[in-house]
């Protein structure tokens, strides 16, 4: 069924397009981007979309899938639960107008399964890029849910377990963090040696390696080994210098900090007594060192572990955040569109407006290229030119 969307302001990942333009896709991929004037193709669905502006589908680059906590979830009956959760959850996000996820750890690989069940029409769901369970030290952060590891070669062979397994990437462990009670978060854990082996299988696979890093060493543990994004960090200048040589991606993830430091929630007192004050100019000065040394960034909340930060609206507060640290609207959407994709491996599949792609788009009422608020009036969202969430 080919659908024709008319009169679009349209962004498409990396700028936004000159004048008006109409869109032609179907289930199979984008078809064609016709300027105003020229004439109109054949379509089976013709939508005016006058004053709208079209984005592609959002991307979260770093949530948990799955149900709160840090379960393992082993057992069959604990990864049935699990894997029910996210088969939920992946269509929720439509509403967001996120099309893709990229999950950062769940017990029990149960993510794997419900990607390989969307990717073969058994359920609905948004892209997922998988991860299944991480790589941590014995009773480092995480280890509910990850392989945990001592030396290299126990993480050489957790991370060929991933893989062997079906994983997009592995998840690494660099340092403590917030979320696993009496881990320290800025404390180092996984040694150089351990992630560089694990990033260098990684790359001989076609996958990829990302490393949870709350301080400032581990990530610069993880930067020399060869890990493509480093999640977190409110990093320096010699940090940030490492990793631009060193060709990492940067995922902020700051709504996460910003809420466990304006929690009542007596549940997570424990977090906020972890927290600084601090951290959130930390982790402006963060974004602003990106620019300065060209270190891209990908979009990401963290979103999932607990109740603090959801998924789905959590994305448009993180866009906001990226906003009010100085980038422009454009620049944050790109974070979570064209840049996301490319960080993800995924930039021949999806996150930007060309043909050929997936026609996977986000419909908004008002334009957040201009105003980034604006992405709370989404009004359709598309993935693979099926039309999954109107207002």
């Amino acid at each position: 069924m080919k659908t024709l969307l008319t009169n679009l302001n349209i962004f498409d990942g990396e700028r936004c397009l000159p004048g008006r333009q109409h869109l032609l896709f179907d289930q199979s991929s984008i078809l064609a981007l016709i300027p105003i004037g020229q004439p109109l193709p054949e379509a089976d669905e013709v939508i005016d979309c006058t004053g709208k502006t079209l984005t592609p589908g959002l991307i979260d680059g770093h949530v948990h899938l799955g149900a709160f906590g840090m379960a393992p979830a082993e057992s069959p009956a604990d990864c049935a639960r699990t894997g029910a959760k996210i088969a939920a959850q992946v269509q929720q996000v439509w509403r967001y107008g996120i099309t893709t996820l990229c999950n950062c750890g769940v017990g029990g690989n149960v993510d794997i399964l419900v990607r390989n069940l969307i990717r073969d029409g058994v359920i609905p769901g948004c892209r997922i890029v998988a991860c299944g369970r991480g790589i941590s030290i014995t009773g480092g952060h995480g280890w509910p849910i990850n392989h945990q590891c001592d030396d290299e070669l126990t993480a050489l062979t957790a991370a060929r377990v991933q893989l062997r397994e079906g994983a997009d990437l592995v998840k690494l462990f660099a340092t403590g963090g917030m979320g696993t009670k009496g881990s320290i978060p800025n404390a180092s854990q996984l040694t150089e040696g351990q992630m560089k082996v694990c990033a260098d299988y990684a790359k001989q696979v076609g996958a990829f390696t990302r490393a949870h890093a709350t301080g400032l060493e581990g990530a610069q543990r993880a930067a020399r080994a060869g890990v493509r994004i480093i999640d977190h960090v409110p990093m320096d200048d010699a940090t940030a210098q490492l990793m631009a040589g060193q060709g990492c991606w940067y995922c902020p993830t700051i709504v996460t900090r910003y809420r466990i430091l304006h929690t009542e929630d007596p549940r997570y007192q424990y977090m906020r007594a972890k927290a600084n004050p601090g951290d959130l100019e930390k982790k402006k000065q963060a974004l602003q060192r990106c620019r300065q040394y060209g270190i891209p960034v990908l979009a990401g909340t963290d979103a999932g572990p607990n109740e603090m930060v959801t998924l789905g609206d959590s994305l448009w507060t993180e866009l906001g955040i990226y906003v009010e640290y100085d980038m422009t609207p454009a620049e944050a959407l790109h974070c979570a569109t064209a840049g996301a994709a490319r960080a993800l491996h995924l930039e021949n599949q999806t996150g930007s407006i060309r043909p050929g792609l997936c026609a996977d788009l986000a419909v908004f009422d008002g334009d957040p290229t201009q105003t980034i608020a604006d992405v709370a009036t989404l009004c359709m969202t598309w993935q693979g030119g099926v039309l999954r969430w109107h207002r």
